[in-house]
């Protein structure tokens, strides 16, 4: 019996049985209904067997579902940020509570060092924006970097060092 509310998409997949026996003919349609077994939460779990019940997930409650199985994941990565620190490791620690925390932008925000140039990325969107569009502004960025001694004044007081020295 279906759900109150709850209505069978077209593209729905149906089996249907047609009696082999005798001179039946009578064709009855069953819906598909696959039950998958497996290990998703990526962790032991001391429950026997026998004692798990089986989780009904549909498109309604996959994310009450996926939160309720407190899915992580703590990995070592190398750390590629950063010149000439390819021996360093980042411990990065996801956590999974809906379908969208597997979306790219979701991970970087869970990892703080990719967090913080996502934020820098985004800062930089933003300040281009408004000011990109001031063509007094952008001439006088364009004077300040083009000339040497403003270019170091700018980068000192940025507290940025030079690196073609």
């Amino acid at each position: 019996m279906a759900k109150e509310g709850s209505v069978a998409p077209r593209e729905r997949v149906n089996i249907v049985y047609k009696p082999a026996l005798g001179d039946a003919q009578e064709e009855v349609e069953l819906p598909l209904k696959l039950l998958v077994m497996g290990d998703f939460i990526g962790r032991p779990d001391d429950r026997p067997v026998e004692d798990r019940k089986p989780i009904n997930i549909d498109k309604d409650n996959f994310n009450d579902v996926l939160k309720a199985q407190n899915i992580s994941l703590n990995i070592q990565v190398p750390n590629k940020l950063k010149e000439g620190a390819e021996e360093e490791e980042l411990a990065i620690n996801l956590k999974f509570e809906s379908i969208k925390d597997f979306g790219p932008e979701s991970v970087v925000r869970q990892v703080p060092e990719l967090r913080k140039l996502l934020e820098l990325r985004e800062a930089l969107i933003a300040l281009r924006g408004p000011m990109g569009n001031v063509p007094k502004f952008r001439k006088k960025i364009q004077e300040l970097v083009s000339d040497e001694e403003s270019r170091e004044k700018l980068l000192k007081e940025l507290g940025i060092e030079d690196k073609e020295e």
